[in-house]
Order: C-alpha cells, then sequence, then structure tokens
C-alpha cells in the first residue's frame, strides 16, 4: 500500500533513496550555486546562469550579497532566542547555507530544508549526511500548510517553539499567480509567537526580457510592502540586503535592486 506522504515515515526510512540525476536540463539550484562560486553544476546550468546574466547584470553578486544577508538574518535569530530553522527552496546546502551558521552556535540546533525538485534533493541528501541536525523534505514552499505539517518538519521542529523562517534568493522565481508577497504573513500566521521569517526579493518598476530556464519575477517595492503591511520588522527595516546591518559597507551597490528584511516579533 503507498504511504500517505503526510504520515510519519518508518523508523530508519525518514528520507527515502537518491532520486535519478537529470543532467540533460539545467537545475535552478545547480546554477545558483555557480552563481555563488560553488562546483556542484554542469555546463548546461552554467549556460543557463549566463543567459540569465546577460538579460540581469548583476544577478552573480546579487545572489552572494542574499547569502551574506542570510548568514546575518540568522544569526540575529540566534541572538533573539530562536533555536530552529526551516529555509525555504533552499536550493543544494552548499557554499555556507543556513545550518553552517548554526552549528557556529550549537551543533544541535536544527535545521530543515526544503525543496521539491527531486535531483536536488538527491544532492542534498547526500551532502548533510554528516549533519544530522539538518535534514530536506520533499514539500512546496507554496503550501505552508503542508511544508509545516510535512512528517520531516513536523517531526524535528517543536510547534509551541519560535520558528525562524528563511526565503532568501527564492520568492523573486515564482510568478504573480503563486502570490509570493503573501507567503510570510502565511507562514507567521501558523507559527508560534516570537517566529520570524527573512527573505530577499528582487524589485523594479518595470519586468525585464524573460531569464529562460531561471526565471526571475522583479515586483515593485510597493507591491511588497503590500504584502508585509501589519507585520513589525526588526531594524533597520525594509532595506537592500547589503544594507541590512552589514558587516562592512559596499563601496559600489550592485546594478539589481532589492529588498531584504526580518519580519515578525522578533525584537532589535
Amino acid at each position: 500500500m503507498p504511504q500517505d506522504p503526510d504520515s510519519p515515515a518508518p523508523a530508519g526510512a525518514e528520507q527515502p533513496g537518491p532520486a535519478p540525476a537529470d543532467f540533460d536540463r539545467p537545475s535552478p539550484a545547480r546554477a545558483h550555486d555557480w552563481l555563488l562560486g560553488g562546483t556542484l553544476n554542469t555546463a548546461v546550468d552554467r549556460d543557463a546562469a549566463d543567459l540569465a546574466l546577460r538579460r540581469l547584470p548583476g544577478l552573480r553578486e546579487l545572489a552572494r550579497l542574499n547569502r551574506a544577508f542570510l548568514h546575518r538574518a540568522v544569526r540575529h535569530l540566534l541572538a533573539a532566542g530562536i533555536r530552529q530553522f526551516l529555509d525555504l527552496g533552499s536550493g543544494l546546502p552548499t557554499m555556507a547555507p543556513a545550518h553552517h551558521v548554526t552549528r557556529a552556535h550549537d551543533e544541535a540546533i536544527p535545521v530543515v530544508y526544503v525543496d521539491h525538485d527531486p535531483t536536488t534533493l538527491a544532492h542534498a541528501r547526500l551532502l548533510l549526511e554528516d549533519s544530522p541536525a539538518a535534514v530536506i523534505v520533499d514539500a512546496d514552499l507554496r503550501d505552508p500548510g503542508r511544508v509545516l505539517r510535512h512528517p520531516g518538519v513536523a517531526g524535528r521542529l517543536d510547534p509551541d517553539r519560535p520558528l525562524g523562517v528563511l526565503a532568501v534568493d527564492v520568492l523573486d522565481a515564482l510568478p504573480d499567480d503563486d502570490h509570493p508577497e503573501r507567503l510570510a504573513d502565511a507562514y507567521l500566521a501558523a507559527l508560534p509567537p516570537g517566529s520570524a521569517f527573512a527573505l530577499t526579493h528582487l524589485t523594479a518598476d518595470h519586468r525585464p526580457e524573460p531569464t529562460g530556464p531561471l526565471p526571475r519575477h522583479p515586483r515593485p517595492p510597493e507591491v511588497l510592502l503590500a504584502g508585509f503591511a501589519g507585520r513589525p520588522t526588526a531594524a533597520p527595516g525594509v532595506v537592500p540586503p547589503w544594507e541590512w546591518r552589514p558587516d562592512h559597507r559596499l563601496e559600489r551597490p550592485p546594478p539589481l535592486a532589492a529588498l531584504a528584511a526580518v519580519l515578525g516579533p522578533v525584537d532589535g
């Protein structure tokens, strides 16, 4: 009998075996790894990323600035007392991902990565074999209820304790019909007091040309801000990623506009 995807997995079978890798089509996760300077990518991934870079110059620099924002946001949430994290649309956990930051504070802090690409899941599970506090689950970030009920999430994260949700470099990959600007509020409404939602998003007053197999959907700042209405933000509020509590000031901002924020009741 097929197992209910929302039922608890049997002991020793939390993660299914690796799916066959598909190297004939570009993978957004592998392309993002290349943008970050990683090596877990192929020629087709790099070609797709090059096409995106021609349409959105500065995308590589922005990817790295977003990763630096993720590090600072996680450290901020750790200082605020959050001790569990959910990373949405995480892609491959390479190039200093979230659990590399948390384990410097406490190796036991659970980090659950969420993705739904079979090849990404297979690779990520191999990468996380030596990181017992970090796992990746197969779920679609656009359905908060199903994500939070997933046995790999519900079985590892305490529903009564504050949760840090990360949506960095992913929401602008979703089309308008998915209303990504509403997801932060949807997750926070389902989580216990003290939870927070850290995000980045490309912004623009107009849409650039399609970026091929790696779609990006910049949105006007007012659209994003309307989705955050009523939610407090950690200082300094909603600002470009490189201006959110920077470790150092940039001499030259990237040619792309973007916003970052940590939403929720977390003070500071």
